[in-house]
């Protein structure tokens, strides 16, 4: 299995485009966009994680990809965000990321086959 924790968030390549038809005329996006209640750091890029494995999307490792981050100083948002003593956004986030995935599961309710979990994607080698 990719996923071993609801929490996992790995850098990803989706297929975008602004909106695409569907079958009933009006258009949505082809891919989920992010839910701008996760705002500062922490919790976006697990949303969006968490929105593509309850649509079903499959995830590959590409062996021969790499990815190169770029050392930066600590933004203002990071250094909120771990200060939890004068700040709550961390806890503020973790509770609404708990009620995003309580909403992913009511809303694909009859995708989760009773599981009452979302499909996890296994990786394709």
């Amino acid at each position: 299995r990719c996923f071993d924790s609801l929490r996992y968030e790995p850098y990803v390549v989706v297929q975008w485009c602004p909106a695409s038809t569907v079958t009933d005329g009006s258009a949505k996006p082809s891919a989920p966009y992010y839910d701008e209640r996760f705002y500062g750091y922490g919790k976006n890029k697990i949303q969006l994680i968490s929105h593509l494995r309850f649509l079903g999307y499959q995830f590959s490792v590409l062996p021969n990809g790499f990815l190169v981050h770029q050392p930066h100083p600590e933004s203002n948002a990071k250094k909120i965000w771990n200060d939890v003593e004068e700040f709550k956004m961390h806890e503020e986030m973790d509770k609404l990321y708990t009620k995003y995935l309580e909403e992913l599961m009511e809303k694909y309710a009859e995708s989760l086959q009773g599981s009452g979990m979302p499909f996890v994607a296994a990786c394709k080698s």
